[in-house]
């Protein structure tokens, strides 16, 4: 199913058309005169991101690389375009250095085969200029050198270092090469070498398929085809692969194989569709439209037919802008007609790497209309009245769907594919995300408490995905939580909860504000989100100590009345401190003293508001 609507994809938005040419970072240009003369003193650099240089529009070729002594037209590596090795002193066996210079030679040998050939065909001036430059296999160029930096440190190895065309010398890494004679990049700008390459893929095409087993493509249904040995090209882009990608259908080992079929014969795929598929999966795995990365996992989601529906939701996950989100809420529905939004198709995958292979994690299929509801009440879920308005300084959104996952971990390193994938589906799907993911979220927000104290509860994703999983995985007799925070919720947890924080808050008043160590916050947090019967009656006492010192406060004077009464209302919504929570009652717990929080932010504001518009106002002279 997974690979019909990939095949689907790749033909609809006529992704075929131009598969003789895609995007490649070239970071070296070799600028030569008419006679083959290097101009400057070394290649051009290009600007592009990470030092791997722009990005080009390249030909490539079908023809297997693993095997090796295969180059790529025009545009490749060191190997390919001096015959030098990446490597040259890396330990081996005189048997294996022997088979690696062989391979390098061959590689050599077919970039510049290829260059002569085309030139014989097109007679192209610059070609000959090209040819002219060609250097001798194994050859060291004058803007080339192996050895240390400058200011090598003893613990550096040798590596490559290539000169600028204006002198400055800097590391080489795997780049990539290409040529421009008087200006003219071949790769970019000549349009017969473009046509001689295009005439050469089709070729390839034809040999490959010529030499195919013929049989039933599972992917199209249809029968006689040429079927692909292996499915090219490799996807990128997905984590935990290889630089140079990975397969979603492969068969190296005689243990994947049955009934004497060997490699990719096992799960019959027409050469078209194999490369389709393939091509698809680039494209997404490309575009921030029909894609998100986050952490160990890819995630990929489209529709059958191109529709601007849903060309903000990877921004959206990504980002979640506050306005974007907020507009979104507003309005999901905003220029789409229902009707077409019923019949039309989305699908959404996660995948994951393992090496030279692509676990597919999750796969789904839903109508659009499902899919706009599903993001719609995932951001509703989200939505939480913050200790702290957003400042916009943040480097990723509180509501970003990485971030949201990372709040479950210490470091982000540490984060598993199998969460983000959870809350990839629960923004999807409509899914609830495993209660269990509630332990490590509270263990952070309990460590985070313990040593940062309230500055913990700046880190609004935890409790925005607390509350997501709170609520998708709501027992009957419980509340649904809502934004802003419910002072009538018969929820003895919830209750604790906000208890704590009026008692914090009596606390730090009654130091004003400067309190020295740890607080009651710190100190029992844990304890009380975990056991409140074996905390709150302690607390309460001591309380009685803090609105004193507040009673006798010039500054705070009146203050301790309206504390006391805070904490009498929220008592008499506490049936009896419980023994002990569980885990969903410690999350309801921690979202109760958060949302306090964040009502007593609200009520300062609104106090602050009412106390600037009363200096404003005109005397009465009447």
């Amino acid at each position: 199913m997974l690979l019909q609507r990939l095949n689907e994809f790749a033909n609809s938005r006529k992704l075929l058309d131009n598969l003789a040419f895609k995007p490649k970072a070239v970071r070296w240009i070799i600028a030569l005169d008419d006679f083959g003369n290097v101009v400057g003193q070394g290649p051009v650099e290009t600007a592009g991101e990470k030092k791997r240089g722009k990005e080009f529009t390249c030909p490539q070729t079908t023809r297997p690389k693993v095997a090796g002594g295969v180059a790529e037209f025009l545009a490749d590596g060191i190997t390919a375009v001096f015959g030098l090795d990446a490597n040259p002193e890396q330990p081996m066996s005189d048997k294996k250095r022997k088979e690696r210079d062989e391979n390098n030679r061959r590689k050599y040998d077919d970039f510049w085969a290829q260059i002569d050939k085309a030139h014989k065909k097109i007679l192209s001036s610059a070609l000959k200029s090209l040819l002219a430059f060609k250097p001798e296999a194994g050859r060291i160029p004058a803007f080339l050198r192996w050895g240390l930096g400058s200011d090598a440190k003893p613990t550096d190895k040798s590596s490559w270092w290539i000169t600028k065309a204006n002198g400055e010398e800097v590391r080489l890494g795997p780049d990539n090469f290409t040529f421009s004679v008087g200006g003219q990049l071949f790769i970019q700008d000549a349009a017969s070498i473009q046509s001689f390459w295009r005439d050469e893929f089709a070729k390839e095409n034809e040999a490959q398929e010529d030499n195919a087993p013929r049989g039933l493509c599972l992917v199209t249904g249809e029968e006689e085809q040429p079927i692909a040995l292996t499915h090219n090209p490799k996807v990128q882009g997905v984590p935990n692969t290889q630089s140079f990608g990975a397969a979603i259908v492969s068969f190296d080992k005689d243990a994947f194989a049955s009934y004497g079929f060997e490699q990719s014969l096992n799960a019959s795929t027409s050469n078209q569709a194999a490369t389709a598929y393939c091509t698809a999966l680039n494209a997404m795995l490309s575009s921030q439209v029909h894609s998100i990365r986050m952490g160990q996992a890819s995630c990929c989601f489209w529709t059958r037919n191109e529709t601007d529906a849903t060309k903000n939701w990877g921004a959206l996950l990504n980002q979640a802008d506050p306005k974007a989100v907020a507009d979104f809420l507003k309005s999901p529905w905003a220029g789409q007609e229902r009707e077409r939004l019923r019949q039309e198709q989305f699908y959404a995958v996660s995948l994951g790497g393992n090496a030279g292979r692509i676990v597919v994690r999750h796969w789904m299929q839903v109508t659009l209309e499902n899919a706009t509801e599903n993001f719609h009440r995932w951001f509703r879920d989200l939505d939480l009245e913050p200790v702290r308005l957003p400042t916009g300084k943040e480097k990723m959104a509180p509501l970003a769907l990485f971030r949201l996952a990372c709040s479950t971990v210490r470091d982000a390193k540490d984060l598993q594919a199998e969460v983000t994938t959870q809350l990839f589906r629960a923004a999807m799907e409509g899914t609830a995300p495993s209660l269990n993911l509630l332990h490590p979220t509270l263990n952070r927000l309990r460590v985070d408490i313990a040593r940062d104290g309230n500055m913990a509860l700046l880190k609004h994703s935890r409790f925005a995905v607390t509350k997501l999983i709170l609520n998708r995985n709501r027992r009957d007799t419980i509340v649904e939580i809502a934004k802003q925070q419910s002072t009538d919720a018969g929820d003895d947890a919830y209750q604790c909860g906000r208890l704590l924080a009026v008692l914090a808050e009596t606390q730090a008043k009654a130091h004003d504000y400067q309190l020295e160590g740890a607080g009651v916050v710190e100190r029992y947090f844990g304890t009380a989100m975990v056991s409140p019967a074996s905390v709150f009656p302690i607390l309460i006492k001591l309380n009685r100590h803090h609105l004193n010192s507040i009673r006798k406060s010039d500054r705070y004077k009146g203050h301790d009345r309206f504390l006391d009464e805070t904490i009498q209302n929220v008592l008499i919504k506490i049936n009896q401190f419980p023994r002990t929570l569980d885990l969903h009652a410690q999350g309801r717990f921690a979202i109760g003293f958060y949302q306090q929080k964040a009502a007593d932010r609200v009520a300062r504001e609104a106090a602050k508001e009412k106390r600037k518009t009363s200096s404003c106002e005109p005397e009465n002279r009447s």
